[in-house]
């Protein structure tokens, strides 16, 4: 059985995705005694949860001029639960995989590239996502997300610098 996606559940993976990371940084700011380093996982944390936001609304304005929502599918959990799919993406931790890994010692420098990594991270899942995707505009919503991701990752080069 073939899983494929629309755009309202393209949507839905990548708000889980944003939520997830939202809930990481939260959690990696709490390792770091030292406050700039805090502040900057705050606002990872804070951006991403603006990012979630702009996606449900993008959702939103999708659904009310197609009419379409997601597909429900009692043969296929995937296909009925698209979030399903966010927590397979490698790079979505849980807030709790925070300690593996990081001790609260990472320097700036450390913390940006493990942002510019996660981001670079999402961006390979999108693109694997592409061919789970129903139609053309399924496909246009990855390619805008993808182009947030880009700009996510210049934005986070320029900030450690």
């Amino acid at each position: 059985m073939e899983t494929k996606f629309n755009v309202f559940e393209i949507f839905q993976i990548a708000e889980k995705i944003e939520r997830n990371w939202a809930k990481f940084y939260l959690k990696a700011a709490e390792l770091f005694e030292d406050s700039e380093r805090r502040d900057i996982f705050y606002k990872f944390a804070n951006w991403k949860a603006r990012h979630e936001k702009d996606l449900a609304e993008r959702r939103k304005r999708f659904s009310e001029k197609t009419g379409q929502f997601g597909t429900f599918d009692p043969d296929n959990y995937v296909l009925s639960n698209p979030h399903v799919m966010a927590g397979l993406a490698l790079f979505t931790a849980k807030p709790d995989d925070t300690q593996r890994g990081m001790t609260g010692r990472e320097g700036k420098e450390e913390i940006f590239k493990i942002a510019i990594g996660r981001s670079k991270q999402a961006i390979a899942f999108y693109e694997g996502l592409k061919d789970f995707t129903k139609d053309p505009a399924s496909k246009d919503a990855i390619e805008e997300i993808i182009r947030d991701e880009t700009r996510h990752i210049r934005t986070l080069i320029e900030g450690a610098e």
